[in-house]
């Protein structure tokens, strides 16, 4: 059991973490939705989790107080049902209706940096609703100075700006990142994002001794190598990342190199609406190839009305499978439900014994989809191919989900399906 669980709007991950890193190095064993593991039941383990949890802790911002944050307040809910519920304001907002009768801490002047002099109260604040204490709503107020000195630092400051600049413009000063980005998740966000062939994500985050254990998850050109590079670019800018697991991290062909990059700018960024099934039964073989069975869920509530399913493997590349998504749901029987979300089965099936599966796609958009642009991801020759492409991903509100048929990788008998 967690002694805190962490709730907060996906957009608001950045200023979170430094929250969420402080009460995991004062010793308060805290879980947030980064910790899930790559194919878990999002909804099911963040349920079990908040049940399970000493303490809700819930961050209200204009995010998640908004149209947008109905998971958010639904998981506060689940906290405040059981009495054990304590909001956290990182904007200058109001709880939302039904939670104004809570005390929540107000941490509306955070910056979201983690040397941010906020974050020590604000673990205290914690402490003490875990220790069966009232927790202090306010922080203290920090003393003022007079006027004079005020403009005194002002005329000093504004005279070591302009210092800094002349030596920054000789090469004399090196301007340091930003704090936020310095976190063990942001720091390693920021490098997967800039993969030339890959699509990466974190799977989970554990804490470990000298740091943060995060667990990958996804598919790399050299997963081996980015785990050796990212450990490097960590010790070497300071960060708090105590290993690199890339085990769920599958290497990408070669061949689909250019679909993964023309695809990773209109990725789907938010909780997952597409989940394989981890890995069940044995691959067999066919005098054709290798086939294996496995089952997907899809999340219909959380779709619009534009949705087909692709696949993407090293022979086909980018290939539509199911073109409408919602007349597929009317049609096809699910294996099982629950709520919005239906369970179907699915089989991968390789030509050859060299071509590599890498896995599903969802894929969403505001205007129907062209399945014959779709289908040409990758297969461009010109830059005025990439022009129309691009055009039309802005322009239909295009975004990709992967979710990975692992089994589909390295072919062989030893692989589980």
């Amino acid at each position: 059991m967690s002694d805190v669980f962490f709730s907060y709007k996906r957009e608001d991950r950045g200023r979170v973490a430094p929250l969420v890193a402080a009460l995991r190095a004062a010793g308060i064993d805290t879980w947030w939705d980064q910790d899930i593991p790559a194919g878990g039941h999002w909804r099911e383990t963040i349920a079990e989790r908040i049940a399970a949890a000493k303490l809700g802790v819930v961050a209200w911002s204009h995010g998640s107080t908004g149209a947008d944050g109905r998971y958010v307040r639904e998981e506060a809910e689940l906290a405040a049902s059981r009495s054990a519920y304590l909001g956290v304001l990182i904007d200058k907002v109001p709880p939302p209706f039904g939670f104004g009768g809570w005390q929540a801490v107000d941490l509306a002047g955070f910056s979201g940096r983690d040397d941010d002099p906020l974050i020590p109260w604000f673990v205290d604040q914690v402490r003490a609703r875990l220790e069966g204490g009232t927790p202090q709503a306010a922080p203290p107020r920090r003393r003022t100075r007079p006027r004079r000195t005020g403009l005194w630092i002002g005329g000093l400051a504004a005279l070591l700006l302009a210092v800094a600049g002349i030596a920054f413009g000789l090469g004399w000063i090196r301007l340091e990142e930003d704090p936020v980005t310095r976190t063990p998740t942001d720091f390693v966000n920021a490098r997967t994002e800039a993969l030339e062939c890959g699509w990466v994500q974190i799977g989970s985050v554990r804490p470990s001794e000298g740091g943060e254990r995060i667990f990958l998850s996804g598919i790399a050109a050299a997963p081996d190598a980015l785990q050796a590079l990212l450990m490097r670019e960590a010790e070497t800018a300071q960060v708090p990342l105590a290993a690199v697991d890339v085990a769920d991290v599958a290497v990408a062909p070669p061949e689909i190199c250019a679909e993964l990059q023309l695809l990773r700018p209109y990725r789907w960024e938010d909780r997952p609406r597409l989940t394989v099934i981890p890995p069940r039964g044995a691959l067999s073989q066919t005098r054709y190839g290798w086939t294996g069975r496995f089952e997907f869920e899809l999340n219909f509530d959380a779709l619009p009305p534009q949705a087909a399913l692709l696949g993407l493997d090293s022979e086909g590349g980018v290939e539509v499978l199911v073109p409408d998504l919602h007349a597929f749901r009317r049609q096809a029987p699910p294996l099982r439900t629950r709520g919005p979300v239906a369970a179907y089965e699915g089989y991968f099936f390789d030509e050859n014994r060299d071509a590599r599966n890498v896995g599903l796609i969802l894929m969403t958009a505001r205007r129907p989809i062209d399945v014959v642009a779709v289908g040409a991801i990758g297969a461009q020759s010109s830059r005025e191919d990439y022009r129309r492409l691009q055009a039309a991903a802005e322009a239909g509100g295009w975004q990709f989900e992967l979710a990975l048929v692992r089994c589909g990788f390295e072919a062989g008998a030893e692989r589980q399906c």
